[in-house]
């Protein structure tokens, strides 16, 4: 997230900075001809990457600004929804594999609990491996630590669903955390317009469909009036 917010200042400083602009003059900055205003136009830019839709209703723009704002709320309640629900899920296939297929949970990583949904054994993992990568750094040691065992294909596969619920729960969970960052990034570039222009510069609206690779699909439409 940090990344995210960092990304949208550097693209905002290319647009709120640019050559020649006569913004700074020497060492010099000209708040008048940065606002634009009354309304200081940093920090519409500031409340807009906080909070989307709040620079543009402190510049006196509802029409765009309760959008986005709203828009911001949905997008954050889903990322919730998904952690929650990822986490979840990834307690429920550490039992399962606890309980079916003799693992031993604790000190592994994801890389572990990924392998053990694609093989039925550790031997077989090691055989395999062996077999085709030659590098014995892959292989899990022959100790009880490391040992699974499903006993039946149906308990295999029963894990591997639960597993693929929690990754794709995480999966849609960064997706809503990049919504987040490009929803305050449309924010800041629209009420730089708004303060230069005086008027609107956008219309936003946010619908929710399902989405059969991911489960669920979000867009955002943006318009510019000309």
């Amino acid at each position: 997230m940090r990344f995210i917010i960092l990304t949208a200042v550097l693209i905002l400083s290319t647009i709120v900075f640019p050559a020649n602009d006569g913004v700074f003059r020497g060492n010099r900055f000209i708040e008048e001809e940065w606002t634009g205003s009354q309304k200081s136009t940093f920090k519409a830019v500031g409340l807009s990457l906080l909070l989307p839709g709040a620079g543009e209703l402190y510049l006196g723009d509802k029409r765009t600004g309760i959008p986005l704002m709203i828009a911001d709320g949905v997008i954050w309640t889903l990322a919730a929804g998904f952690s929650f629900y990822g986490d979840w899920q990834a307690s429920q296939y550490k039992s399962y594999a606890e309980k079916y297929g003799g693992v031993r949970v604790d000190g592994k990583d994801d890389d572990f609990f990924k392998t053990i949904a694609l093989y039925d054994s550790r031997d077989t993992y090691n055989e395999i491996t062996l077999l085709y990568e030659r590098d014995r750094t892959m292989l899990y040691p022959e100790t009880a630590e490391w040992n699974w065992q499903w006993r039946t294909e149906d308990e295999q596969l029963k894990y591997y669903d639960i597993w693929t619920s929690s990754e794709h729960s995480w999966q849609r969970f960064k997706t809503c955390l990049a919504a987040a960052g490009v929803n305050r990034i449309i924010s800041a570039i629209n009420v730089l317009r708004i303060s230069r222009s005086g008027a609107p510069a956008l219309n936003v609206s946010m619908k929710a469909y399902p989405n059969r690779a991911n489960g669920l699909g979000i867009l955002l439409s943006i318009e510019k009036e000309f």
